[in-house]
């Protein structure tokens, strides 16, 4: 499949995260879902995660994060109640992104923010130097010349 590399790497640092977990905790995350991540993980990917440091220490890749809480929401968590908690801070999260994209790319804002750039952009020009070209004497005698030679032609 067309995956990205950062997609790629996330994968393999999924899979170096769920072989740090105890026996039992990996037993509860589907199979395919783990073959899937190993099929399409970043084979150059040489990153092992340890529990010597802690993760928020270990640069883990965005996407990653989102994995880990996708899998411990969906096969990890065993508390309902901290399951609905879950949920609800990952509703709030995706609306407030979604208010973000929305505000982003309001097409009435950019409609504006490109009016006042066309704006400024005509008060730059208006507001540059002119400037004004100065014959040299070489260029004044050529055209003394010329004048002379069209005044005998007609």
């Amino acid at each position: 499949m067309g995956r990205d590399k950062e997609t790629r790497v996330a994968y393999a640092e999924i899979i170096s995260f769920i072989n740090l977990l105890p026996q039992d905790k990996q037993e509860k995350i589907p199979k395919n879902i783990i073959e899937y991540f190993k099929e399409e993980m970043d084979k150059d990917s040489k990153r092992e995660l340890t529990t010597d440091i802690s993760l928020e220490n270990q640069n883990l890749k965005n996407a990653t994060w989102d994995l880990i809480a996708i899998l411990y929401l969906k096969y990890l968590c065993e508390d309902e109640e901290e399951k609905k908690e879950l949920e609800q801070i990952y509703a709030e999260n995706e609306r407030k992104y979604r208010e973000e994209i929305k505000e982003k790319y309001n097409p009435e804002k950019i409609l504006e923010n490109r009016g006042k750039k066309n704006t400024e952009q005509q008060d730059e020009v208006k507001n540059l130097p002119i400037e004004i070209k100065k014959e040299n004497f070489i260029q004044k005698i050529i055209k003394f010349i010329n004048k002379l030679f069209h005044k005998k032609n007609t």
